[in-house]
C-alpha cells in the first residue's frame, strides 16, 4: 500500500469522489455538488492507493495563513481497523506542519475521535448534529 498525493484530474481522485458520497452523502439524499464546496479546488488531496484501488481519502485545506482545516475523511469499509485513517490523518497533518500551521482542526464523527486523539487533537466544545447529514460530530484541534 501507497501514500499517494492526488492530482483533480487522477481517475482516483473520481473513485475518491464516488467513496466520499457513497459514504457520506448518499444516504441523507444529499446532490452530489455538495462535495465541491469552496474548499475542493485548492486542496491538498491524499489517498492509500493498494494495486491501483482507492483504499482510504483525506484533504488540507488553508483557511487563513497557518489555520488549517482536514476534512473528507474515509476509509472504504472493507478495509477500516487496518490503520489507513491514521496514515492519511498523520500525512495531512505532516504536510499542514510543513506549510506552518499553528492549527489544525476538523469535525470528527464521535466514533473517531480516539484515532484523533491519539494524533494530539483534543475535543473543542460540544457535540454537534451536522446539519446537512444528520451526523453527530464534534470540532477537534491540534494547536502548534
Amino acid at each position: 500500500m501507497e501514500l499517494i498525493h492526488l492530482e483533480r484530474t487522477d481517475d482516483l481522485y473520481q473513485d475518491a469522489l464516488d467513496l466520499r458520497y457513497d459514504l457520506f452523502f448518499r444516504t441523507p439524499g444529499l446532490p452530489r455538488e455538495i462535495m465541491f464546496d469552496g474548499r475542493e479546488s485548492s486542496s491538498l488531496h491524499v489517498a492509500v492507493v493498494d494495486n491501483g484501488s482507492l483504499c482510504a481519502y483525506g484533504r488540507l485545506s488553508e483557511e487563513s495563513p497557518r489555520r488549517f482545516k482536514i476534512s473528507q475523511m474515509v476509509v472504504r469499509p472493507n478495509m477500516q481497523g487496518r490503520g489507513l485513517g491514521t496514515r492519511v490523518l498523520t500525512k495531512l497533518t505532516h504536510e499542514a506542519l510543513a506549510k506552518g500551521a499553528e492549527e489544525i482542526y476538523l469535525n470528527a464523527r464521535l466514533h473517531a475521535v480516539s484515532m484523533y486523539e491519539k494524533l494530539v487533537f483534543q475535543a473543542s466544545g460540544q457535540s454537534y448534529v451536522a446539519k446537512s447529514t444528520g451526523v453527530p460530530h464534534i470540532k477537534m484541534i491540534r494547536r502548534v
